[in-house]
Order: structure tokens, then sequence, then C-alpha cells
């Protein structure tokens, strides 16, 4: 079994309201320009079987507005309804909204199993912001996982690089404890400080996702935080519609993972963590 943690889709209809939604969210606009690719659940299923992937975890985009946040929940438990052996849905909501209690609650009774991709730069706030203690507690409470966008302070510009560096990432994990925490794009280099023991046990609790990997990382990078925190803290993610399997399948043989460490980066540690 091959489990993508980290895929991308949304409704068909936000193809034609691309502009419209752009106008008044910098995120969303940024990171579609140049007419970067929206992806629909019935693509990914074909690229799925076309990739040699069992099952995709479904985030939709860290939308701030409230009302979007619902329909891409809505159309995502419906996709969790149709492929139940494919999809692993999570829920897209803005922890700092005044509503984000009522909407975990609402998507934890429609079955979605986490919540993610959270995005601070996205949804305007901070990682130390008071107002996302309730959603972090509601959510622990629910057992629902988050996968929150890293990015590495350093390196290349690019769209979609934001302000949730690994200090901020640590200090957050230190502060939310029983939060299981999924660090995007292998947690913007978070487990790279962990030639510091205070950092290696930290992130010894927490896991790391490949998304966007390529773009930033040479495939070395799998291998050292393999060794530095384990790899079973490693999940493979494509970041589809961005990338697909087959890159990242090539650079985990390239980094040395032997084939008990890639069978658990491929699915073994993701089926723990959401139970599969």
């Amino acid at each position: 079994m091959i489990v993508d943690s980290h895929v991308h889709v949304l409704p068909e209809s936000l193809r034609g309201r691309r502009d419209v939604i752009g106008a008044t969210d910098q995120w969303f606009a940024a990171c579609h320009a140049g007419g970067r690719v929206i992806a629909t659940v019935q693509e990914l299923i074909t690229v799925m079987d076309e990739s040699g992937v069992d099952r995709s975890v479904c985030f939709g985009w860290p939308f701030a507005d409230a009302a979007m946040c619902t329909e891409v929940n809505d159309h995502l438990a419906e996709a969790q309804r149709r492929f139940p052996e494919r999809i692993v849905a999570f829920a897209t909501v803005n922890p700092a909204a005044t509503d984000a209690v009522s909407e975990l609650r609402r998507c934890a009774d429609m079955g979605l199993r986490g919540v993610g991709e959270v995005n601070c730069d996205a949804q305007g706030f901070s990682l130390n912001d008071p107002r996302i203690a309730a959603a972090v507690a509601t959510s622990v409470e629910l057992g629902l996982p988050w996968t929150l966008h890293c990015s590495e302070p350093v390196g290349h510009a690019y769209a979609g690089k934001g302000t949730a560096t690994p200090d901020k990432v640590a200090a957050f994990a230190q502060r939310y404890p029983e939060l299981q925490l999924v660090c995007a794009h292998l947690g913007g280099g978070l487990p790279f400080y962990a030639h510091m023991p205070e950092v290696a046990q930290l992130c010894r609790r927490l896991w790391f996702d490949t998304s966007a990997v390529p773009f930033l990382y040479e495939p070395t990078a799998y291998r050292a935080v393999a060794d530095l925190v384990g790899a079973d803290r490693l999940l493979f993610s494509s970041d589809y519609p961005l990338l697909r399997a087959e890159p990242y399948r090539t650079a985990f043989a390239a980094a040395g993972l032997n084939d008990s460490e890639q069978r658990a980066v491929l699915s073994g540690n993701a089926a723990a963590l959401l139970r599969l």
C-alpha cells in the first residue's frame, strides 16, 4: 500500500471562480498564478491509479473565509463517501475564526479525519495567537491531527513561502504537546536542527511530510531526517497537483533509504497515524 499524505483537490466549480476568489484571497492568487492547475477528486483518482498510489490524504485550500471552508469541507466529505478506500479527507478550518470549534465538530461528525493544510499566512493568524487555542483543544479532543504549512527561513523565494519557520513551529509544538502535528515541507527544515538533543526529542513526536521537497532540497535530505529523528517520522507526500508520486520514489532510493524505511515512509507511518 502507498499512502500520499498531502494532496490538494477542490470542487470543479472553483475553476470558473479562480479570479473572483483570488481578488480577495492573496495567498490563493499568488499560489495559482500562471494557470496553476486546480485538481478535482476524479482527476486525482486517475493519477493515483497511474502512479500506484492506494490512498490519498486530501486537503482543500487554506481559506480564511468561513463560507469557502464550509463549501470545501462538504465537497471532501462527499468525496470520502464516494471513495472510502481511496480518499482520506481533512477539514479546511481557519483555527482563529469564531466558528472554528463548531466547524471542527461538524467535520468530525461527517467523518473527516484531520485538519489541514493549516496555514498562518493564508488564514491570518500566528502560531502564538491565543485565538487558536480552542481549535487546538477541540482537535485533540476529537483525535484530529493537524498538517501545518511550514517554511524554511533561508533559500530561494517562491510563491507559498511563509513565516511558519522552524523556531515558531517548535514553539507551537511545545505549547500544545497533545496535538498530533504533521509539519509539511519537512517542517521548514526543523529536523535538521536535531543535532541539538532537545530538538531531537521534540521532533521524535512530530511527523514531517515530504511535500514539495524536490523543489527545496537534494534527496540527501531524506537520509538526514531518517538518521536524525527516525524514518518513522517521515510521511510520503506529493503536494499534488504540484507534483506526482514518481519523483519522490526515485529520490527515496537515491537517498539510500532501505526497503524497510521506504515501506514506512510510503505507507506504514501514515497508516499508523491515521489508523488506516
